[in-house]
């Protein structure tokens, strides 16, 4: 037991020793990413600002009525963190008689037309409830059928909802984002183009639109790329470029002469527990009788 005893504490200083050196000569980019966190992803536009990713998608899906009454409507679009979503409790949308069925439909749109005040913080989203027919379906203030929109910008904390009536853009009542990037909600009864609208002056340089209150072109302002933005690529034109640089040679020979160390010391360790076990008994031997 003393060998045990002995080697047991060098086994564990050594396997200190190599994680302690892996750590220092090759430290991790960023911290380690545990279970039941949720990376927030890019906003995806449909026309992106320089530097941005596209590729915004839609979402559908048929919802079914029974006996009159509409079945739970829950439908967003693919991301992580849905970019659009509309939600509907059960029996909660005014349906004309005879309808048998709902198409929900989610559609990112570039702006056609621009807020008179502010801008449009992202993708206009058009969201359509239909019956089979094809006849819009509306709702009742009382049953808080909701519309939920992620801002580009994931740390914007003020922000009004606003759907687009044909002409100007209609503000709604708008509840705050309970999270970084987690949406914006507004209750509604009709439905139809959707944005996020913002004070101040857009940060995002786009192709101008026409603006609500005159019909004109509004050139929206320009900003200077974000150095630190995600799609930033290594001077030479490939992948990014990873943090803290990488180990020399050296550092991995260190490493790997710890790691043998380590894999020497428990091999001894076995075969001397392997050697005990087989060890006859020696105690004294038992009386026997004359």
């Amino acid at each position: 037991m003393t060998g045990n005893r002995r080697l047991a504490p060098a086994t564990l200083a050594v396997g200190l020793l190599v994680i302690a050196m892996a750590q220092v000569l090759a430290p991790a980019a960023a911290p380690p990413l545990y279970d039941g966190v949720v990376p927030l992803e890019p906003y995806l536009w449909t026309d992106p600002p320089p530097d941005h990713p596209g590729g915004a998608q839609g979402a559908s899906a048929t919802i079914d009525i029974k006996k009159g009454k509409n079945d739970l409507v829950a439908v967003a679009t693919p991301e992580l963190v849905p970019q659009a979503q509309v939600f509907a409790v059960p029996g909660g949308l005014t349906l004309l008689p005879g309808a048998t069925s709902i198409k929900v439909s989610i559609a990112p749109r570039a702006p056609s037309v621009t807020p008179a005040a502010g801008y449009i913080d992202g993708n206009v989203y058009q969201i359509l409830l239909t019956d089979q027919t094809g006849t819009p379906i509306t709702a009742d203030a009382a049953q808080r059928v909701s519309v939920v929109l992620r801002s580009a910008d994931p740390t914007l904390g003020e922000a009004t909802i606003a759907r687009f009536d044909g002409t100007t853009w209609q503000p709604l009542k708008t509840s705050p984002p309970d999270m970084p990037g987690g949406g914006f909600l507004a209750v509604v009864t009709e439905f139809g183009d959707f944005a996020v609208i913002a004070s101040g002056v857009s940060p995002y340089p786009t192709t101008p639109v026409s603006d609500e209150a005159s019909g004109s072109p509004r050139p929206s302002s320009s900003a200077p790329a974000d150095a630190t933005s995600p799609n930033t690529t290594s001077p030479t034109g490939g992948a990014p470029a990873p943090a803290g640089g990488t180990p020399t040679d050296l550092s991995w020979l260190l490493i790997g002469v710890a790691g043998i160390v380590a894999v020497t010391l428990l091999t001894v360790w076995a075969g001397i527990r392997r050697r005990r076990r087989r060890r006859p008994y020696r105690g004294a031997r038992p009386s026997t009788r004359r």
